[in-house]
């Protein structure tokens, strides 16, 4: 992303300049860089497009890669306009627009970056919703301290206190599979950390602690 904001910001710098002080380019010898630049950067987007959608870094290179191609792109309008007319303000212009096409999609990366360091709930996620299916589980007396946050952006850990009838931790192995399975399977949650308690634990305060709670850590 800082990449990404430098580079936008040598890019209005020099669209400045050339508005201010026009040059003439050579139509011809533009396109075909604008083609080179078209095909390289183009093909490596589209191999980096299919892990963008899970991976905040391998995003920030295609954005980079797709900056590139559309800068290619607006070179190779620009020249072909030239080769007709002397339209030399055409090129800055069409960077502006590809700036501010670059700082939509930076600004996106940041909200998720700061929301992951920020142990966010992640977005679309609902704790009631998630609440109500473990509350409806056979087995189930009740749910706290629900909790919800991203490790990664391809990750979600996601933590909470079970209450059960009183038995012994071993026997909650068998529960705490099923509960495992659909958290994953129903909210996509891959790291469940689940802590049973009795009934007679309450809220979980401080006569959970004396009576011994445990955690049973999803893996």
């Amino acid at each position: 992303v800082v990449i990404l904001l430098g580079a936008s910001c040598f890019i209005v710098y020099e669209a400045v300049e050339r508005f201010q002080h026009p040059q003439s380019v050579l139509g011809k010898i533009v396109i075909w860089l604008a083609c080179v630049g078209i095909v390289g950067n183009g093909f490596s987007a589209i191999l980096l497009h299919r892990g963008s959608g899970h991976n905040l870094n391998v995003r920030g290179a295609f954005l980079h890669m797709m900056g590139d191609f559309l800068t290619s792109v607006a070179v190779l309008v620009s020249g072909i306009v030239l080769l007709f007319r002397p339209w030399y303000w055409l090129d800055p212009l069409l960077s502006l627009v590809i700036v501010v096409f670059i700082l939509k999609n930076c600004w996106s990366i940041l909200k998720e970056a700061t929301g992951i360091l920020m142990n966010a709930t992640p977005k679309g996620m609902d704790i009631q919703e998630i609440r109500d299916c473990l509350e409806s589980m056979p087995g189930v007396c009740g749910v706290h301290y629900l909790h919800a946050w991203n490790v990664s952006s391809a990750s979600i850990a996601f933590s909470c206190h079970i209450q059960v009838e009183d038995q012994l931790v071993s026997n909650t192995e068998a529960l705490a599979h099923t509960i495992r399975h659909e958290l994953h399977e129903r909210f996509d949650i891959d790291h469940p950390i689940l802590q049973f308690e009795t009934v007679q634990c309450g809220n979980g305060g401080v006569l959970c602690e004396i009576l011994g709670g445990d955690a049973l850590h999803g893996q």
